[in-house]
């Protein structure tokens, strides 16, 4: 059960259980539905669906998610935690060209949408990587068998 107030949810132990015994492809090959108070359904939009998702991951694996509203300019503290690298190497980025930034006075900011494209295309190459890691180790598997 989740109870709410203005600016904090609750979510009980039954809930948290639920939540881990998701099966989270299965889920991922639903379409989760909004049930109007007239008892229609109306599909909840894909994006939204996958933000309740990896919401719904997070409560299974940690017990706990923090939902706040991210403000269209970052500074480079905030872009580079967003992002998981340090400031340093954020503004290394920026000279590079991997990612924009512009000045406010001396001090660099980035665009929200920026940074959420790289963090996703960031991610994409993780998982790539990783799934020719894991052929790659299939192959060797399959030369050294009897």
């Amino acid at each position: 059960m989740a109870t709410a107030t203005p600016d904090r949810i609750t979510i009980g132990r039954e809930a948290l259980r639920e939540a881990r015994e998701a099966d989270q492809a299965d889920l991922r090959n639903s379409a989760l539905v909004l049930r109007l108070a007239d008892g229609s359904e109306q599909v909840l939009p894909a994006h939204l669906q996958e933000v309740l998702l990896d919401t719904l991951k997070a409560l299974a694996d940690t017990g706990e998610v923090f939902i706040g509203k991210m403000p269209e300019e970052l500074t480079s503290t905030v872009a580079a935690d967003t992002l998981g690298v340090s400031r340093p190497t954020l503004m290394k980025w920026v000279k590079e060209g991997i990612i924009e930034s512009y000045k406010v006075g001396s001090h660099a900011r980035f665009r929200r949408e920026d940074v959420l494209v790289l963090k996703e295309q960031r991610a994409k190459a993780r998982r790539e990587a990783f799934n020719e890691l894991r052929a790659m180790d299939a192959e060797l598997d399959e030369m050294f068998e009897d």
